[in-house]
C-alpha cells in the first residue's frame, strides 16, 4: 500500500510542477509577442521569454502582416524515483498585432 502512496503523492507534485511550468510558459510568450509588437528586436523578446520561462526554453519567432507570433517550449523532467526519467513537453503561443506605427501605412 506504501509504494502505491509514494507514486500518487508523486504525481501530484509533478502535475502540480507542470501546471507552473504551464503558466510561466504561457507569460513566457505573451511577454516575448509584447516586445515584438512594440517593434523590439527579436533578440530582446527572446531574452523576455527566456527569463520568464526560465532554463531550457526553446522559443520560435515568426511574423507576417500585421501580426507577430511566439511559441515557446519546454521539457519538464520527472526526478529520480518511480516515475525517474518520465518527461513532458509543454508549449504555449502568442500572437499580438504589431503597433500602428510599424505598419506600413501606420501611423506616424
Amino acid at each position: 500500500m506504501l509504494p502505491v502512496v509514494v507514486v500518487m503523492v508523486m504525481v501530484v507534485l509533478l502535475t502540480g510542477a507542470g501546471l507552473g511550468t504551464q503558466l510561466r510558459l504561457e507569460s513566457a510568450a505573451r511577454g516575448a509577442a509584447r516586445e515584438l509588437a512594440r517593434g523590439e528586436e527579436p533578440s530582446a523578446a527572446i531574452a523576455v521569454a527566456q527569463q520568464i520561462g526560465g532554463d531550457g526554453t526553446t522559443v520560435e519567432i515568426s511574423t507576417g502582416g500585421d501580426w507577430a507570433r511566439v511559441e515557446v517550449a519546454r521539457t519538464l523532467q520527472a526526478p529520480a524515483g518511480a516515475l525517474s526519467g518520465a518527461s513532458w513537453e509543454l508549449s504555449a503561443d502568442a500572437e499580438a498585432r504589431l503597433e500602428p506605427h510599424l505598419l506600413t501605412g501606420g501611423a506616424p
